[in-house]
């Protein structure tokens, strides 16, 4: 494997591959952006040509191309490898031997199981009619890898025992369910689509029932239309969206991302020539949704029909996206239609709705005043509807402009309105903390989700990893290499416990990206430099938020002593990020 990575580094620059998701100016001998990490208007972003690595000098994010893949499409090491070996062209093999780990046994296991269930569909005329008869080429079909699970109860769990899977990984694949009885496969008599992640290895599934009579769970009275796989590993609802891999460098291109609800919708769009959609598989739209999204473009398209019916659908997600400052546009429908039937009855109907859509602010004031006649109903849905959005707007630009919009369609003095946006707006700044505080005292009626790892954690891994790898060699290219491990020690001290102990996993990573390199004690040097950097950043952090305290209660001698410790410690971050690039 390390071959490998050594062979996809020297096929790509950074500079390139951070060009497709960034604007890039040259800088010097560097180039320079506005971070995609972290909101900024002065570029603070540096990559280094020579050097094949980046640096963000306002948030310290930096690695190179596989982290920063990693880091911007939210993958784990294993995922931005192959999408980095999939551009450069690079066949991805593993030297190693013995025992993979637990998460590739379960990706291992999902891409067995969509093979089956793609051998499988072929057999059943019946799926096969039902994809037909949606209007589904035999090309989409093999393009999205769709297939079809029999309505028997073991069908695929005996397949993947016979393939040497284990019961354990399977059900941690989310691919059966345990009975008194033993198991049985959790997606029985369904058309199957897979979801995959941005590098395009499957994650989950989504079974649509194909006879009301099959599927049925032990001791269930009906089956439901749609079956999902439940929240394991590799795979969390609010932070997938089917169709992503295949979208993406079409939303890059296209600088917009259309977003619909099923998998029909989706993939009767791309057939249709909207290849830049993306669809939640009817789970509520997330913020983790559009953070996926906004790597590519902050411009996102929703469809509904234009009724009040189609508008309290689609009220959500255009709020949410409204308060990530992304520009929302909608294309309306005809009357009882959705994207998969428009597409399927007219491509260019679909193609022509999404190239004519409209700002979502725009069409409110254009459309309410045709669906309430009253002034009273018009203006109390106006209030409902329209000014919650004009209050997330991050510009008062056009905050000042929608206000006179509003005040126009409803006779009234713009004051008035502005009282009312700056009413919404503090409730909605309210709403934000209280929902904080229901995080922590009402968990179990959230999603559970893993949080991302911190910076300071993942540097702490990587040098574990490298020095493991390094302490195992007979003859390692580390000189003192007691005194590296001392020093990391001493940068550990008196932070809360850091879990680092990943065995076999980091050991891997770390010869993967160091394996043949000449200036591994130079990447040592680094790594334990930045996570230092990392550790008095928090620091830093942390006394700011003392002082800003400090000062707010008066407290003339505690916050002149915080001051001092903030400058001190400000200058000893300046003396580490200096030489960085």
């Amino acid at each position: 494997m390390s071959s490998v990575i050594e062979d996809i580094k020297s096929r790509l620059n950074i500079v390139d591959v951070a060009g497709g998701y960034l604007k890039l100016e040259k800088a010097g001998g560097n180039f320079k952006a506005c971070c995609p990490f972290h909101n900024e208007r002065t570029p603070s972003f540096f990559i280094s040509p020579s050097r094949q690595t980046y640096h963000c000098f306002g948030c310290n994010k930096g690695g190179d191309v596989i982290s920063f893949v990693e880091e911007i499409e939210g993958l784990d090491f294993q995922g931005a490898l192959k999408l980095l070996a999939d551009r450069a062209g690079v066949t991805l093999t593993r030297e190693r031997t013995g025992a993979k780990d637990e998460r590739d046994a379960i990706f291992s296991t999902l891409e067995l199981a969509t093979r089956f269930y793609e051998a499988v569909l072929p057999k059943f005329p019946d799926a096969v009619s039902y994809l037909t008869g949606r209007g589904i080429t035999q090309e989409t079909v093999k393009s999205f890898r769709v297939g079809f699970a029999p309505d028997e109860w073991r069908s695929l769990g005996d397949f993947l025992a016979k393939k040497g899977v284990s019961e354990n990984v399977m059900e941690k694949a989310g691919l059966i369910v345990r009975s008194p009885k033993g198991f049985y496969d959790r997606f029985r008599g369904r058309v199957m689509f897979p979801i995959t992640d941005s590098s395009g290895r499957v994650i989950a599934f989504s079974g649509r029932i194909l006879k009301e009579e099959a599927g049925k769970t032990i001791g269930a009275s009906a089956s439901a239309k749609y079956v999902n796989s439940p929240d394991v590993e590799v795979f969390h609802k609010s932070r997938a969206l089917f169709g992503f891999s295949q979208s993406r460098d079409a939303i890059r291109s296209e600088d917009s991302c259309v977003l619909v609800e099923g998998q029909m919708d989706l993939i009767l769009s791309h057939q249709a020539g909207v290849k830049n959609a993306v669809a939640s598989s009817g789970t509520a739209l997330t913020s983790e949704h559009l953070e996926m999204i906004k790597r590519f473009t902050k411009n996102i398209v929703l469809a509904f029909d234009a009724d009040d019916a189609g508008i309290s659908a689609v009220h959500r997600a255009v709020e949410l996206a409204l308060s990530q400052d992304m520009s929302v546009r909608i294309a309306r429908l005809p009357k009882g239609m959705d994207p998969a039937d428009v597409a399927c009855k007219d491509p260019l109907q679909w193609v022509d709705a999404v190239k004519n859509s409209k700002q979502v602010i725009d069409l409110y004031i254009e459309l309410l005043p045709s669906l309430h006649k009253e002034k009273s109903e018009l203006r109390a849905k106006v209030t409902e509807v329209i000014v919650p959005f004009v209050a997330l707007l991050k510009s008062q630009i056009d905050q000042g402009h929608y206000v006179g919009e509003i005040a126009k369609i409803l006779g009234i003095k713009e004051e008035h309105v502005w009282d009312e946006v700056k009413r919404r707006g503090a409730m909605a700044n309210a709403n934000q903390l209280i929902h904080g505080s229901a995080i922590n005292l009402n968990a179990e009626k959230l999603e559970y989700k893993n949080p991302p790892l911190s910076r300071l954690l993942r540097i702490s891994r990587t040098i574990e990893g490298v020095l493991r790898w390094q302490e195992g060699l007979k003859e390692n290219a580390i000189n003192n290499i007691g005194d590296y491990r001392a020093r990391f020690a001493k940068l550990l001290e008196g932070l809360p416990p850091i879990d680092v102990v990943l065995g076999d996993a980091i050991v891997f990573e770390a010869e993967a990206r160091l394996h043949g390199s000449e200036r591994i004690e130079e990447e040592l040097n680094v790594l334990l430099r930045t996570m230092n950097e990392e550790i008095l950043q928090e620091k830093f952090t942390a006394k700011m938020a003392e002082l800003k305290e400090a000062e707010n209660k008066g407290d003339v001698p505690l916050a002149e002593k915080l001051l001092t410790e903030c400058q001190s410690i400000s200058k000893e971050l300046h003396t580490l990020t200096k030489n960085i690039l």
